[in-house]
């Protein structure tokens, strides 16, 4: 009986350090997980003038929250999360969604991700990873696309569209 529980104590803090492990990296690669508020949300959403049938992109898709609320508008939204345990949870969360068939999630690297297909990029991203998407952006998104961008702003890049009440920015990389 002991066993068994030095057992499960010893597979939850394995769990524990994995996914700390992975903040850490998501940190160093450019967006640790912290989760946008629901209003945040909504307001990215609505700045991004999501049409049914829009092919949308989370760079660092957390949770999710993103994902959903594009799906609830008609979009096909892809996650790219570099962290499996968010992975995992947003997979379990879409599935049980009503949007099940309309969001995806990848475990995987931004900076290795094909954006290319997109209509809409949502970005959170540290400030100081900023410059380096905004080139991968300007090299592989197609001319109508839009970025919008909780937070941080690209240097160089005018904002299009800015709702500074919820910290949100629009972009055109082709502008």
């Amino acid at each position: 009986m002991l066993e068994t529980v030095y057992t499960i104590l010893l597979v939850i803090q394995i769990g524990f350090a994995g996914f700390i492990l992975f903040l850490l990296i998501a940190f160093m690669t450019g967006g640790p997980f912290v989760p946008s508020s629901r209003k945040t949300v909504e307001a990215m959403v609505k700045a991004a003038k999501i049409a049914p049938g829009m092919k949308i992109i989370d760079v660092g898709s957390g949770d999710g929250r993103v994902l959903m609320a594009a799906a609830a508008r008609g979009a096909t939204a892809l996650g790219i999360e570099i962290n499996p345990y968010l992975v995992w949870f947003t997979r379990l969360r879409a599935f049980l969604s009503p949007y099940r068939g309309r969001v995806k999630v990848l475990w995987g690297d931004l900076w290795k991700a094909d954006l290319s297909f997109a209509d809409r990029v949502f970005v959170y991203l540290i400030p100081w990873k900023m410059d380096i998407l905004a080139e991968k952006l300007k090299k592989e998104l197609p001319k109508h696309a839009l970025v919008i961008s909780n937070s941080f702003i690209f240097p160089g890049w005018k904002a299009i569209q800015k709702d500074t009440k919820h910290h949100v920015y629009v972009f055109s990389p082709h502008a």
